[in-house]
């Protein structure tokens, strides 16, 4: 396919760009470069590959990067409740205005795929339930309303021979990529263990589905090689049920994979985002099972940690 990555400089397009290349895809990337472009660098002299420097707001930009293409993924957006929370004017036009643009811009061309990235987060705080695709959302963050509404909308412009949307709702990201984050709470324990400063966790009573990144990214891939019918206005939770973990876990898991490593364990009242998540529908229809298990993902970005590869990791590039 002739796929367009809207946002495809960022952690998870950093991550997707060279699993759709590999597989043979024709990638454009639309992104306006906020955390620089390292993650594309090492594709810009390829055949198949394609760098548009554009905002997502800007209808113009995204009706360009639109044309000629067959499917596109939407990622772009600011990520987390600080980003969001910081200038919800600004979420606003980008999260949601942005997307909207995205996706109507899309069905005009007349795209036959459209996967819109979303995130668990949606359902909110829901103690005590095992939440599935077609759980009610709850969304407490403006973050998460404003995905739940995007999502919405999308999936109103399904039409059975053409337009074919798809809605992904991550689990919370971790792992190493090309553009590297240390605001996801996987990757921020991992450096703070490695530095020796001791890795501090809240509470520890919520449960938190977890995905690795390169994970998240092959979902996305099998979304696109699926069939229309399997994937035509379909909503699919991207994790597994072995990763849903409670917080005060991930000692544990930091201890048993980085031996000596001080973890600290702060009693407060616990975060508000609390979900027990459901994946046996991506398993069942997309086949999908992770490769990377979270012991994994804190060993491999404590090697690269360790070997300097990254330079500082507290640099403000590592977090949105």
């Amino acid at each position: 396919m002739k796929v367009l990555v809207i946002g495809g400089a960022g952690y998870l397009g950093g991550a997707l760009t060279p699993l759709l290349l590999a597989e043979g895809h024709e990638v454009t990337v639309l992104d306006n470069l906020t955390f620089g472009s390292a993650a594309v660098q090492p594709h810009l002299t390829h055949d198949r590959f394609r760098l548009v420097t554009g905002d997502l707001r800007d209808i113009g930009a995204v009706a360009r990067a639109l044309r000629g293409q067959e499917a596109v993924v939407l990622l772009a957006s600011l990520v987390g409740e600080a980003a969001c929370d910081r200038d919800p004017e600004e979420t606003l036009a980008v999260n949601y205005l942005g997307s909207l643009n995205a996706l109507k811009a899309a069905a005009w061309l007349g795209l036959s795929r459209f996967i819109f990235i979303s995130t668990d987060s949606c359902y909110g705080a829901q103690e005590k339930v095992l939440l599935q695709e077609e759980s009610p959302l709850r969304p407490i963050s403006l973050y998460a309303e404003l995905k739940a509404r995007v999502e919405e909308e999308t999936l109103k412009m399904a039409r059975p021979a053409g337009f074919i949307p798809t809605i992904l709702r991550l689990a919370t990201l971790y792992g190493l990529a090309p553009r590297m984050r240390f605001d996801l709470v996987i990757n921020l324990l991992t450096r703070e263990a490695v530095a020796g400063e001791g890795a501090r966790i809240f509470s520890g009573e919520q449960w938190r589905p977890l995905v690795h990144v390169r994970d998240a990214a092959r979902a996305v891939a099998l979304a696109l090689a699926a069939p229309a019918e399997v994937v035509a206005g379909q909503v699919f939770n991207v994790g597994s049920n072995q990763q849903n973990i409670q917080f005060k876990d991930l000692a544990g898991l930091l201890q048993q994979t980085l031996p000596g490593a001080k973890i600290e364990t702060v009693d407060q009242p616990p975060d508000l985002r609390d979900y027990h998540v459901c994946f046996d529908k991506i398993a069942r229809a997309l086949n999908f099972k992770p490769d990377w298990t979270v012991a994994a993902g804190i060993a491999e970005i404590a090697e690269a940690l360790a070997s300097g590869s990254l330079g500082d990791p507290y640099a403000p590039k590592y977090r949105n």
